[in-house]
């Protein structure tokens, strides 16, 4: 058992805690043990070496774990005994790199985590084609580089490649690409926030074919109900998301029936010659037992070619480290595992920090939030390569090759003691010319301040390597939606990314996001935390449109790796609805080889700092009555009202606070937003007026800078001048007076229509926002 050292008089914290035990048990010989040192920011040499052998004990024969031996020889067949629901599988090693890609290749990869561990022995380049703005050209021109509208809608829609004419019917065309490829995810989104349906048709033309290999319903295709079945496609957060490899020889075409909403499609652009094996229902429909074996082993995620295991309870002091070096020679974790003791700070998974160092190199820095993907505070979820479970057991099954030496240290950056369970699980690994490290670095920031427009980068690599995913934790100091950003990724010094998304929550695989606050889990990617829920706590308001808080997105790859071979550098848009000063903090992960470099180093400082989150009012009634809020003389509040759009898709939003911009601006602090319009749009109010008698008829409205012209009308008849709403800042307008009526009825119909816009304004520079009216009755 190898040796055990650390502060003697931590001794007595060194213990199995946190897993049932086998029904057999023995101690470990010396000659196999973990080597466990503690040290202080005081003292970088406490290290005196306690020798604990008696109070480690080895687990062997366990019916629980499946495991023949904790501590010992490999067992050829342990892997399937850790994981009897995986799929059995060829090693990357073993595959020959002049292998055919075809469909069942690239599913056995999807589940083979050696693979991602090692370069691809078939180079690709993993591009992107998105309904992203053409108006982002440069970040010269910072107007069109952070243009929001990143969709298409009748007529002027020009977010896709082209149109064309085939087989006698018009198609728009969203991705063209010549040469060999696989289509390894797809990202479609709601066109409605509240309904999920469409007409659209969707077909993909593989190799030139005049006859698509895949026709169907846009979003039906890929939400799991169609062709593909769950956990590959599925319904996520008001979108379809699809994983499911489309490998093709020639060329990929897809086009749909009528002018697309917003889309994603990742493809592999593989190196030139590569052999790929063109998908068909035929080959679809071969593959079933392999689709149904991954399918299977994706939902119940194991750690396979486990030899070794141990774990152990530690008690940390504030500024302690405690650190475990790994079993000599090469090897490779292949399961990591930390459980917190019981702790009222949700900080906590920030203040401990995860860092890893293999043969004499840090390649891991990273607080334990965003290495697991729970964020800030314990979110369960479960994924392919994380688990956080119920009990609080932090998972990570990313294999972590060696070829020497490696240890494993939490520190503790907090100033509150800290008692940790930690399990390691290694097992064998045949280092090769294609071998690479697990990296895992992270970025904290607060205030990120939403204006100006700008790019948060997330990393910046140099050399060559793999990216295999990231988490991201926000702290958002408003109601509004925060998440409007694009992913932007050059890879290999390219002037212009090939990799330009369209929303940070669908970079994560969601929609919608102002809306979209609740918990989900996929094996790839999840949102633990948002506003105030997670799996434990599920949203019970579905129209709840408020993202004040944290929230945590986490994204892994497998198909959708990304290979770099000289750098790679990953940027997200900060881009809110409001401005504001945000937290962001992001993990990511990666593989490389010695050469390659981060520009992210150990940042204690930004770890440990309190991000300071707005309290949150108990709900949207006690803010609108709270002292601080005002109601106008004779207000008629606008959010209130009978409001009747003239068409489905505009959005008639009542519930937005509108506090933070001023506590006595609006009547109540809240106004009607009326968003997704265009010029011609309109709104028509019922009002109660006076009958017979007369009045004067004033609006107050909110300006802002994607604020459109607004024309008024009143039973028909035009009234009033038009009423430009743009400002750089969100504001008021002040009363505006529309005139003088004398009503028969007692009701009137005040039709509020879009102009135009005005030439300053954000894209669409069409919305607008009602808060109030005044009618006050008049002397004929």
């Amino acid at each position: 058992m190898r040796n055990l050292s650390r502060n003697s008089h931590h001794a007595d914290t060194l213990r199995f805690h946190g897993l049932r035990r086998p029904k057999t048990m023995r101690t470990c010989p010396s000659s196999c043990g973990p080597a466990l040192k503690v040290t202080s920011s005081g003292d970088r040499s406490v290290n005196r070496s306690v020798l604990l052998t008696a109070m480690i004990l080895l687990l062997a024969g366990s019916s629980v774990l499946g495991i023949s031996s904790v501590c010992g020889a490999a067992d050829d067949s342990i892997s399937q005994q850790v994981a009897p629901n995986s799929p059995k599988q060829t090693s990357s090693k073993d595959r020959s790199a002049d292998s055919v890609v075809t469909i069942q290749t690239l599913l056995k990869d999807m589940v083979d985590r050696d693979g991602i561990a090692r370069f691809p022995a078939k180079n690709f380049r993993l591009r992107q084609h998105s309904s992203y703005n053409r108006d982002s050209k440069t970040p010269d021109d910072p107007k069109g580089w952070f243009a929001n509208g990143d969709f298409n809608r009748p007529p002027n829609g020009k977010n896709f490649i082209r149109t064309e004419v085939i087989n006698g019917k018009k198609e728009w065309v969203l991705m063209d690409h010549d040469g060999p490829g696989a289509i390894v995810r797809t990202w479609m989104p709601w066109q409605n926030q509240k309904n999920g349906g469409t007409d659209l048709v969707m077909r993909i033309y593989l190799d030139g074919e005049s006859e698509p290999a895949l026709e169907g319903n846009m979003l039906g295709m890929f939400d799991g109900t169609g062709v593909i079945p769950y956990p590959f496609a599925h319904p996520s957060l008001r979108s379809a998301v699809n994983f499911f490899p489309i490998p093709y020889a020639k060329s990929c075409k897809v086009t749909v029936s009528q002018m697309p909403f917003f889309y994603q499609f990742t493809f592999r652009e593989y190196d030139e010659g590569t052999t790929v094996e063109t998908f068909t229902l035929d080959d679809f429909r071969a593959a079933e037992n392999v689709i149904n074996d991954v399918g299977n082993a994706l939902l119940h995620p194991n750690a396979t070619g486990t030899t070794d295991r141990q774990r152990f309870r530690v008690k940390m002091a504030g500024s302690e480290t405690m650190a475990y070096d790994l079993p000599p020679g090469t090897a490779a974790v292949r399961e990591l595992s930390v459980k917190l003791a019981g702790h009222d700070d949700a900080m906590i998974t920030r203040n401990v920090v995860l860092k890893m160092d293999f043969d004499g190199k840090e390649t891991v820095w990273c607080p334990i939030g965003e290495f697991f993907g729970t964020g800030i505070g314990l979110n369960p979820f479960q994924g392919w390569y994380r688990t956080v479970a119920e009990d609080g057991t932090m998972t990570c099954r990313w294999v972590m090759p060696y070829q020497t030496h490696g240890t494993v240290s939490l520190i503790n950056l907090g100033s509150d003691d800290v008692v940790a369970d930690l399990e390691v699980k290694t097992g064998r690994w045949n280092w090769d010319e294609r071998s690479m490290y697990f990296h895992a670095n992270w970025r904290g920031q607060c205030p990120v301040p939403t204006r100006p427009f700008s790019d948060w980068n997330y990393v910046t690599l140099k050399g060559r390597g793999v990216y295999v995913g990231d988490t991201l934790t926000v702290m958002n100091p408003v109601e509004r939606w925060w998440g409007e950003g694009d992913e932007k990724i050059f890879v290999d010094g390219e002037a212009f990314p090939s990799i330009f998304g369209t929303g940070t929550e669908d970079y994560y695989g969601y929609s919608w996001g102002g809306r979209s606050t609740d918990f989900y889990e996929h094996p790839f990617h999840a949102q633990p935390f948002s506003h105030r829920y997670n799996k434990q706590n599920r949203k019970p308001n579905t129209d709840e449109r408020n993202t004040l808080g944290y929230s945590t997105e986490t994204r892994t790859r497998v198909l959708d790796t990304m290979p770099f071979s000289e750098s790679l550098q990953l940027d997200m848009e900060v881009w809110s609805w409001s401005e504001c000063d945000m937290g962001y903090a992001a993990g990511t992960y990666w593989y490389g080889f010695s050469g390659t470099t981060s520009n992210r180093q150990p940042a204690p400082d930004d770890a440990t700092q309190r991000w300071v989150v707005p309290p949150r009012p108990p709900s949207s009634e006690s803010t609108s009555s709270s002292d601080a809020t005002q109601y106008f003389e004779n207000a008629i509040e606008c959010e209130s009202l009978s409001a009747v759009a003239n068409r489905e898709g505009v959005k008639l939003i009542r519930d937005q606070n509108l506090g933070r911009y001023g506590k006595h601006q609006w009547s109540g602090g809240r106004h009607l937003f009326v968003r997704d319009t265009e010029a011609g749009d309109f709104v028509d109010l019922k009002v109660a007026v006076p009958s017979e008698r007369p009045f004067e008829l004033r609006i107050h409205a909110t300006t802002s800078f994607d604020y459109g012209i607004l024309d008024f009308s009143v039973d028909g008849q035009t009234v009033g001048k038009s009423l430009d709403t743009y400002s750089a800042k969100v504001g008021v307008t002040g009363p505006v007076t529309l005139g003088r009526f004398t009503s028969n009825d007692k009701e009137i119909t005040i039709r509020i229509e879009v102009a135009g816009s005005n030439p300053n304004a954000k894209v669409p520079g069409t919305f607008f926002g009602l808060d109030c009216l005044i009618i006050e009755p008049v002397t004929p």
